[in-house]
Formats: structure tokens, C-alpha cells, sequence
């Protein structure tokens, strides 16, 4: 029950901070494109997607950490805990200069390779403030972030990150009204940054006494850190390539416009992130401690994660474009109404969600080693293909933006394919089709969800609270229809799914007898 508990705190937690975060993330973009345009917002953007890149530094230590720390939290190994944690924290250390170094080189180069009239002390002190918050990140509170990951107590980083970021958000609102110029706004961030980093260490020192960073560094427990950073830097390209791409070929207003919508969708997709968090680290201790057990679970998690997840893109395709029209009415600088961006970035985000279970396995199992050069073939052709694609539809069509987003699809169909077909002949001992019966199943109900809604005569999506309406809506019938006929067709699931109900009922039900 305590598992079950810090999965409901979890869940519920991510959820309530995903609301926030959502509330904020619609008012903040729109008071700042008109408060400071396009072309401010496509450079903040572009920063962030490099330091995004400096990340790399970290060497794939954060994913060898997590699944290193799975079985000996599993087993209550404490002396082991201390041992991965302690190496993890001389890595960061030694980390935490280099990236100071990447930052200084970025202030003073940056701001000559775009072309921009945002003055040059204003980009410098930008990069300097954004990059700030990386290098404390390194230096104090990187890895009890990720021991409390492994731990399951994601509803402790979700609720310190929620009021963060709501303190953040309401600062910035005030700034922005108060007409300050936008270095303050990062000045902002970074203070409250600070408080950040203050209470992890607070939490940590109450309830880990028995933690011991300088305990003898386990560094075999994090070996396949190497392996790991080819796979992060995969990520790193497929996830953050497209923002950089259109910075060198085409422009910031463009990037502006990519970054909006991409900002919208990934709230969506934060969400989803944010419940399967949940019980993720649970599922990973299973699989080091009881992999008999894990395969059980795996069919529902694969089927229900795989519902939730097309199921609320499917309500997203539906109301992005509408909420665009209002978003960014009387914006003049750029054209945000792309006609056949939702499409596209909904095809790239399903896809992502479709191999999440599979690729999770992945993780699990550590085939870090194993499956390196997959990403980086992935990467590869992400890369290309959108380069060249940007430039193809920059020149026929005036907007490149459509090319990113068809690199990353081709990209998605080759590596999708791989993960699944991988996860399930060498890790989970069954044919592929039984993840692609789910696939076909969860397209079909998505089009034919988008189609009935078309269908529906006289919508009035005019205002924010009718689009609110709708959307509530739609996504319970979504919801609803997803459950149910994946219940039906994936029975093996459903009989899981009710089992572990049935005995958190009767395990409270009889706690509760005990006390009276």
C-alpha cells in the first residue's frame, strides 16, 4: 500500500501541477509575444534549445544513475544507494565546470552568429542568467532529483516545480505589466531557482540522514553512462534539432511559431508524462527484482498508457488550430495559422507515445550498449532528412517549418519500428503484433473520433470558454471509447487492470477493519 500510495501522489499530484503549468504556459506566451514580439521570444527559444544541447555534458550519468538505483532500492540496499549516489555526485562536479566554461563561450559567441536587433549586452545577459540555473542544477541538486525519481516520490519534484514555477509565472506576469525590460524576467528565474535548490537540500537532510554522498564512489554501478549518452544525445536531436535548424536556415519569427504550437502540444504531452511517472519507477524495480512479475504487467501497462495517450492528442487535433485562431489574434509579425502543423506535430507525439512501453523496457533492462547505434541512426536521419526537407520547403513553399516536422516523422517510422520489434523478440519473449494490434486499434478510433466531430454541426469555438467546453467534452467521450474498446479487445489487460483494483480495495477495505 505504501507503492500504491506514492502512486497516487504521484499521479494526482502531476496532474494538479500539469493544470498550473498549462494556466500559465497559455498566459505567459501570449503576454509575451505581445510584449516583447516574435523575434524575442524565437531567440529565448533558440538559447534554450542549446543549453538544452550542453546537457549532453552530463554523459547519460541521469538515465545509468536511475535504472542503477532501480534494484538496490528494490532490495533496501542502503550502503549501495550511497555508493551510486556518491559517484553520480563526482561526475556532476566535474560536469558543473565544463558547462560554466559552455556558458561563457555561448555569451560571447552567440549573439555574432544570428542576426538579430535585440542589442548584443541583452542577448549576453540572457544567456548568462538562463545558464546560471544550469550550473547550480550540476553542482547542488541533480542527483537527489534523480534518487527521488528512482524512489518513486515523483510528487515531491512535481510539487517543488509546481510552486516554482507558479511563483515564477505570477513574477514574470508583474514584470511584464510593469513594462521592465525581459532581463529581468530571467533574473527572476534564477532567484527562484535558488529557492529551488534550498528546499532539496532541506528535504534530503531530513529524510535521508542515513544518506552518505561521500561514501566510496560505486562507479562499475554507473558504467553505462558512455552508452547511455549516445542514446541521450539520439534524444537531443530528435527532440531539440528542429528549433536549431530553423534558427540556421530560415528565421527567429519562424522558430516563434514553431515553438508556440510545440509548446501547447507538449503541455499535453507533460500530462501524460506526469501520470505514467506515477508508477514508472515502480515497473523499473520490478523488472530488476522480479521480471516474471514485470511481464504480467506489461501487457496493461503498454495497452492503457497507449490509450490514454492517442486519446488526448485526439481531443488536442481537434481543438489546436481553433485556440490558435484566438491565441494569436492581432499578432501581425507572423503567421501562426498552419493549416497542416496540428497534423503533424499530433502524428510525431503519437508515435513518441505508441513505443514509450517498449522503449521503457529498454531502460529497464539497461540494453543501453545494445541498441546505441539505433538512436544514433535515428538521430542521423532526423537530421538530414529535415536539413534538407527546410530547405525544400523554404524554397518552393516560403515556410520551412513543415520540413523539421517531416524529418522527425520519418525518423519516428524507422526507430518506432526498431524499439518495438527489439523490446518485444529480446527483452519480453512475444511476437510484435501484439503492440502493433494496439496501434492499428488506437489510429482507427482516433480518426474516427476526429471525423464524428467534424461531423457535428454548428460548433461555436468563438471564445476561450466554449473551446474549454467542447474540450471537456470530447475528451471524456475520448476517454470513455478508448477504455472501453481497448477493455474489449485486449481482454489479457482489462482482467490485470481489475485484478490490482480489486486488491487495493480489499487491502484498504480490510486496513481500515484492523483500525476499527
Amino acid at each position: 500500500m505504501k507503492t500504491t500510495k506514492k502512486s497516487i501522489y504521484n499521479i494526482l499530484f502531476g496532474v494538479l501541477g500539469q493544470i498550473v503549468t498549462i494556466a500559465f504556459g497559455v498566459i505567459l506566451p501570449r503576454l509575451f509575444l505581445v510584449s516583447y514580439g516574435s523575434e524575442t521570444n524565437g531567440f529565448l527559444s533558440s538559447v534554450n534549445q542549446l543549453y538544452v544541447y550542453l546537457t549532453l555534458l552530463e554523459a547519460g550519468v541521469g538515465a545509468a544513475t536511475v535504472q542503477a538505483l532501480y534494484g538496490p532500492i528494490g532490495r533496501g540496499d542502503r550502503d549501495k544507494i550511497s555508493g551510486i549516489i556518491s559517484a553520480t555526485n563526482k561526475f556532476y562536479k566535474r560536469t558543473g565546470l565544463v558547462y560554466m566554461a559552455g556558458v561563457a563561450v555561448l555569451a560571447v559567441g552567440y549573439p555574432f552568429v544570428i542576426q538579430s536587433d535585440i542589442p548584443h549586452l541583452t542577448q549576453v545577459a540572457i544567456i548568462l542568467l538562463l545558464g546560471g540555473s544550469g550550473v547550480l542544477n550540476y553542482f547542488f541538486q541533480a542527483k537527489y532529483r534523480l534518487l527521488l525519481q528512482a524512489e518513486g516520490k515523483q510528487y515531491i519534484l512535481t510539487n517543488i516545480t509546481t510552486i516554482i514555477h507558479l511563483l515564477t509565472s505570477i513574477t514574470k506576469i508583474v514584470l511584464i505589466y510593469c513594462g521592465l525590460n525581459i532581463i529581468w524576467l530571467q533574473v527572476a528565474h534564477l532567484v527562484f531557482t535558488l529557492c529551488q535548490i534550498a528546499y532539496y537540500a532541506y528535504y534530503i537532510n531530513k529524510h535521508y540522514k542515513w544518506l552518505n554522498v561521500k561514501a566510496q564512489p560505486d562507479e562499475d554501478a554507473i558504467s553505462q553512462k558512455n552508452s547511455a549518452l549516445l542514446h541521450q544525445l539520439a534524444q537531443m536531436v530528435f527532440n531539440h534539432t528542429d528549433v536549431l535548424i530553423l534558427t540556421l536556415f530560415t528565421n527567429l519569427k519562424i522558430v516563434s511559431v514553431y515553438v508556440i504550437y510545440n509548446t501547447l502540444v507538449d503541455m499535453i504531452s507533460t500530462l501524460i508524462g506526469n501520470i505514467n511517472s506515477g508508477f514508472i519507477y515502480k515497473l523499473g524495480q520490478i523488472y530488476n527484482t522480479d521480471k516474471p512479475r514485470y511481464l504480467r504487467m506489461f501487457e496493461a501497462y503498454e495497452t492503457y498508457y497507449m490509450a490514454l495517450s492517442f486519446a488526448l492528442y485526439a481531443v488536442t487535433y481537434m481543438f489546436l488550430l481553433p485556440f490558435m485562431r484566438l491565441y494569436t489574434a492581432g499578432i501581425t509579425d507572423a503567421n501562426y495559422l498552419l493549416e497542416w502543423l496540428p497534423l503533424m506535430f499530433i502524428a510525431y507525439k503519437t508515435m513518441v507515445c505508441g513505443r514509450a512501453a517498449c522503449g521503457q523496457t529498454v531502460s529497464f533492462a539497461g540494453h543501453f550498449r545494445q541498441t546505441q547505434w539505433r538512436s544514433v541512426l535515428e538521430a542521423a536521419i532526423n537530421l538530414v532528412i529535415s536539413i534538407i526537407a527546410v530547405i525544400l520547403c523554404d524554397l518552393y513553399w516560403g515556410n520551412g517549418i513543415y520540413g523539421v516536422l517531416v524529418g522527425t516523422i520519418v525518423a519516428l517510422l524507422y526507430r518506432s519500428n526498431d524499439m518495438i520489434i527489439y523490446a518485444n523478440k529480446h527483452l519480453l519473449d512475444r511476437s510484435c503484433w501484439v503492440t502493433y494490434r494496439k496501434w492499428v486499434l488506437d489510429i482507427a478510433l482516433m480518426a474516427g473520433l476526429v471525423l464524428l466531430f467534424n461531423l457535428i454541426p454548428n460548433k461555436d469555438l468563438s471564445s476561450y470558454w466554449t473551446i474549454i467546453l467542447w474540450a471537456a467534452g470530447a475528451a471524456i467521450v475520448s476517454l470513455g471509447v478508448y477504455f472501453v474498446l481497448n477493455s474489449l479487445f485486449n481482454r489479457k489487460a482489462y482482467l490485470q487492470i481489475k485484478s490490482y483494483a480489486k486488491d487495493i480495495i480489499s487491502s484498504r477495505f480490510n486496513k481500515r477493519r484492523i483500525t476499527q
